[in-house]
Parts: structure tokens; sequence; C-alpha cells
């Protein structure tokens, strides 16, 4: 910060916030929709808005979905995945990921994501602390990902952390990790592709069955 301190101004950027997951979205439609190597199952780039409202955006989609929801078989949530350094949160580094949700309706989409994530070249360490039931910040239920869950479909939601500039006019794109971005976004593409290749939908152990139900950490 001494060399690149923030600008004075008083716009809140966003570039974490979500910024970074929404450029990773679009690199990874990028990635899946050109070439030949294209997954079998159709894939759907969604970018949510007005989630710190109550998942507006989220649950709206999902409400009013633009497929059958049927057709819907997993959702993978990118959210601030630009920071993660020992300096952002604590026990940060390059394999830090907070990961929320990956087997809380189906244990084979979490076997899908921990075997896509072995075979990076740089495997994050998985942080679960933030999944456990009844963790008082309540991550599970304040991230787009349970609008998808909800109507019991597999979901999770990566995130790298918050850190001191969270919601701050500091939330500039000069502090960004953007090798940490690119690994998140490959991850994410590996873990679609995997999904998209499958000649089944993962399957759901845990049914809630109520999409209207309250949301339980």
């Amino acid at each position: 910060r001494r060399l690149r301190p923030p600008r004075l101004d008083s716009i809140r950027n966003g570039a974490d916030d979500d910024g970074s997951g929404t450029a990773a979205l679009l690199e990874v439609a990028e990635a899946l929709s050109s070439g030949a190597n294209r997954p079998r199952r159709s894939v759907l780039f969604v970018s949510h808005a007005a989630e710190e409202e109550g998942l507006r955006g989220s649950q709206w989609f999902t409400d009013h979905p633009t497929v059958t929801r049927d057709s819907i078989v997993s959702e993978f949530d990118m959210d601030m995945i630009a920071r993660g350094g020992v300096r952002d949160v604590e026990g940060g580094g390059p394999g830090y990921l907070e990961v929320i949700g990956m087997r809380r309706l189906s244990k084979e989409y979490g076997d899908i994501i921990e075997a896509a994530n072995a075979k990076q070249p740089l495997p994050f360490a998985f942080n679960l602390t933030f999944d456990a039931p009844g963790h008082p910040l309540q991550y599970y239920c304040r991230a787009d990902h349970y609008s998808y869950a909800r109507y019991d479909i597999p979901a999770v939601a990566v995130s790298r952390g918050e850190h001191a500039d969270y919601h701050q006019v500091t939330d500039e794109a000069q502090y960004a990790d953007f090798d940490g971005m690119v690994r998140v976004a490959k991850l994410a593409e590996s873990v679609v592709r995997a999904v998209g290749n499958l000649d089944h939908r993962p399957f759901v152990d845990f049914a809630r069955h109520d999409p209207k139900a309250q949301c339980r950490q």
C-alpha cells in the first residue's frame, strides 16, 4: 500500500466484490464456448444482482428460470476471488479458498469438485469452516448458490475471503491477486466441464423439498 496507495475518491469500485467473480465468469464462458472440446451439456452463465439485498437476483432467476428448472443439474458460484493473501485473511496464502455447500446436497458433486481441484497445477486447500452447520456468519444462507440449493440443485460457493477493503472505497483492482483469480476460474472451468460431460446428473443425497422454507446454516 505504500507503493500503491488507494485513490482519493468516493467510488466503491468493488474490484473484488464482485468484479473478480464477474470477470472470471466471462473468462470461463469464453473458454467453454471456444474450440471443439465443449461440454456435452449446455451451460448457463448467470450474473446475479442484489445478493446483499437478500439474494434477490438469484432468487428471482431460480423462481423464474429461463430454462426448465429440472434441467439445471448443478451450480458453481464465484464471489470475491481476487484476494486471500496472508495480509487479507487469517490463514491466507496462495492455496486459500473458502468453499461453502459442496456436499450439502450431493456427495457426488463434492467429489467432482475435490477431484477437479486435485488435478490443478497448484491445488487449493479448501477452508470448510464457514460451511459448518450453525456457523454464526451464516455464509451458507447468504450467498447466491443457496437460491439453487433450495430447489435441490447441488450448488457451491467459493471465495478467497473477506478483507479490510470489503465494501470500502479501497476495494480497487490494484490490490487484486490476478494469478489467484485465474486459478479459481480454471477450477470452475474444470468443475463445469466435468459435470457437463457426465452421463447423469449429480446424485442428490439430501433433498429439502420445500424451496420456501427458511434457510438453516
